[in-house]
């Protein structure tokens, strides 16, 4: 039996290898800073919503729900993307064997949090634009909601949990057999014993699931319902529910205040930045997490029916070739968990709020700074609106002007005719008869 070299990577098995090598440190590079950039916005938003707000954001369901979402992507950012980083790079594990469970289950679950919670924030809103008046949800609600938000994620990531398994990277025999090779040319006596148990405890994280059951791609198909198509197709009817709402309302404010120039230019950029909003969640949910829903069915798909052992493995050789480019969906998941605290906070008023008052407490300098701005601009915005209400009075002084003037070349044009006709000489008699038939008139009578 040929010795394997433990001290290189050519030792691995080949159906275990995840990532080509020239992408390692490309890949490493941007999951670092995908997780440093997630970690930092997911605490930012929790701090500021807990403890810069200015409102009581217990009492506030949106917030609530803000807060569970940057929650949820702060765990993502801190133990997923090492966890997964670390599991491309080395793909035998020293851990103990029940941190495969962990391993497997843990990112599912956070990944059906901020699905979910994504959803209700969508349904929220069309609540709130639809029904302005009503509050439908509560503090009770929002806590019920949150709650179960949790237990379906973790009811949707228990198979994983239990068909997890920590295979041993390497038999007994084998072990003995490179050990005693490696150890053949050193006196010390504890080579044997330190190289022994160090990789005996090397093992692989597997999904053992029934063979020939269907049961792995059944549940590949559930979790592809419940993650991505109910998900994108809740948010998309809500937010074009909400879109249809908000441009009747700016249809009846740009009716009401076509005289008030400010308040209408105020409408129209609230109105575009709601559109902008709105598609940038549906894009970016849609682009984040179809490359990892894809690739999960194609993978599960290629190892449910595979061929049988007395032929050619072409379907498992095509699940190792899917299998080393699988780390990278999870660079793409993480735009999502990277940009929503940004996208659903910056379109808060409180979040705004809070992050002024942040850098007053930080950097008074700077938030001199920023009022002067602010001075700035409200003053530009200020000349602006006077400009806008003086070339508004100009156009009505001109159109004002423009009426009057056509209306007197009309009676002009009339007068001119009229004298015109009174100086024919048939246009005369006419005009006398008709006035001699009008005088008679009364005679008759």
């Amino acid at each position: 039996m040929a010795v394997l070299d433990l001290h290189s990577t050519d030792s691995l098995i080949p159906e275990f290898e995840s990532l080509p090598r020239w992408l390692l440190i490309p890949f490493i590079i941007i999951s670092i800073l995908e997780s440093i950039i997630g970690i930092i916005g997911n605490i930012l938003v929790i701090f500021i919503i807990l403890f810069l707000s200015k409102s009581n954001t217990l009492q506030t369901s949106h917030n609530c729900f803000i807060i569970n979402l940057a929650l949820s992507d702060f765990v993502l950012c801190l133990f997923t993307m090492p966890l997964n980083t670390y599991r491309s790079l080395y793909v035998y594990m020293s851990f103990p064997p029940a941190f495969c469970k962990l391993a497997d289950s843990f990112p599912a679950i956070n990944i059906c949090v901020s699905s979910l919670t994504i959803v209700t924030i969508s349904v929220y809103r069309y609540l709130v634009v639809y029904y302005p008046h009503k509050n439908f949800i509560g503090v009770c609600s929002t806590c019920i909601i949150m709650i179960s938000i949790w237990l379906l994620a973790i009811g949707a990531a228990s198979p994983l949990f239990f068909y997890s398994r920590s295979i041993p990277a390497y038999d007994e025999s084998l072990i003995d057999t490179m050990v005693t090779d490696i150890c053949s040319q050193e006196l010390n006596s504890s080579c044997e014993e330190k190289y022994f148990s160090m990789y005996k405890r090397l093992h692989i994280c597997h999904e053992s699931w029934p063979k020939h059951s269907g049961l792995q791609l059944s549940y590949t198909i559930f979790m592809l319902f419940l993650q991505f198509i109910l998900p994108i197709l809740i948010i998309c009817i809500t937010y074009y529910q909400i879109v249809i709402k908000l441009r009747e309302r700016f249809r009846f404010r740009f009716l009401m205040k076509r005289n008030n120039i400010a308040s209408l230019r105020h409408e129209i950029s609230r109105h575009r930045r709601n559109n902008v909003l709105l598609l940038l969640i549906v894009s970016l949910y849609a682009v984040s997490w179809l490359p990892f829903n894809i690739s999960y069915i194609l993978f599960t798909y290629t190892n449910q029916f595979q061929t049988s052992e007395d032929t050619q493995p072409s379907p498992e050789r095509t699940s190792n070739e899917l299998s080393k480019y699988l780390p990278l969906r999870f660079l793409i998941c993480m735009i999502s968990a990277m940009s929503n605290p940004f996208l659903y906070s910056y379109f808060n008023e409180t979040f705004k709020h809070g992050i002024r008052k942040l850098c007053s407490l930080c950097c008074p300098q700077m938030n001199i700074e920023i009022r002067q701005i602010t001075i700035d601009q409200s003053t530009n915005s200020a000349h602006r609106i006077k400009l806008d209400k003086n070339y508004f009075n100009d156009k009505q002084m001109n159109s004002t002007y423009n009426q009057s003037l056509s209306t007197f070349s009309e009676n002009l044009r009339y007068n001119s005719s009229i004298s015109r006709l009174n100086n024919e000489p048939s246009t005369k008699l006419i005009v006398l008869s008709s006035n001699n038939s009008s005088r008679s008139m009364p005679s008759h009578l």
